[in-house]
């Protein structure tokens, strides 16, 4: 099979399932937006409990294409999932973290919920915080714990993002909703700048 943006997003254990999501997206994945190469690849890696790197790209630019969702097994729902988590629209993204965050998900997926994050369209933020605020985390913060680097690039990122756009609305750095995500449910401890 042809290399795709995403061989390096999932675990070898799901590669079958992945191989036949991509064969129904090839064409799109690699396709260009405005004459832009289908993604911006980052030098992010996030490592799994059992020591399986993922790596992805920043963005993809193609369409989510609802009849191809139809088609795939539940499983397979949840791969799809991440790819578009990655999409440049950000509704597209925030789609897809949701139904992400609506079902049991597995420790691959924690690497684009914690992309997301740090995500700079406040929706997505506050999407990802009351979906996981219901849930227990442990398994989450674990990873987090195992992730230091990646954990305080993104606690960084979102930082950064709410001094661009938020702070005139949430002045209070401790209230804004991308401080409580980090505080109350992804970090495993207070020093992450």
């Amino acid at each position: 099979m042809q290399n795709t943006l995403f061989d390096s997003g999932f675990p070898e254990y799901i590669r079958k399932e992945y191989e036949h999501v991509i064969s129904l997206l090839c064409k799109e994945v690699h396709s260009t937006y405005k004459e832009v190469d289908g993604y911006n690849s980052e030098n992010e890696i996030y490592i799994l409990s059992d020591g399986t790197k993922i790596r992805f790209p920043y963005r993809i630019y193609c369409m989510d294409d609802d009849e191809v969702y139809l088609q795939l097994s539940d499983h397979e729902k949840l791969i799809y999932d991440c790819i578009f988590s990655r999409n440049n629209d950000g509704h597209i993204r925030e789609k897809h973290i949701r139904n992400i965050l609506m079902v049991d998900f597995a420790e691959w997926c924690f690497p684009y919920i914690l992309r997301l994050s740090a995500d700079y369209v406040l929706e997505i933020v506050i999407t990802i915080y009351d979906c996981l605020k219901k849930k227990d985390n442990i398994s989450l913060q674990e990873f987090c714990r195992n992730n230091p680097k990646i954990v305080q690039t993104n606690y960084r990122r979102m930082i950064s993002y709410w001094g661009e756009y938020y702070r005139g609305k949430y002045p209070d750095f401790d209230t804004y909703i991308g401080t409580r995500l980090f505080s109350e449910i992804i970090s495993v401890n207070s020093n992450l700048s």
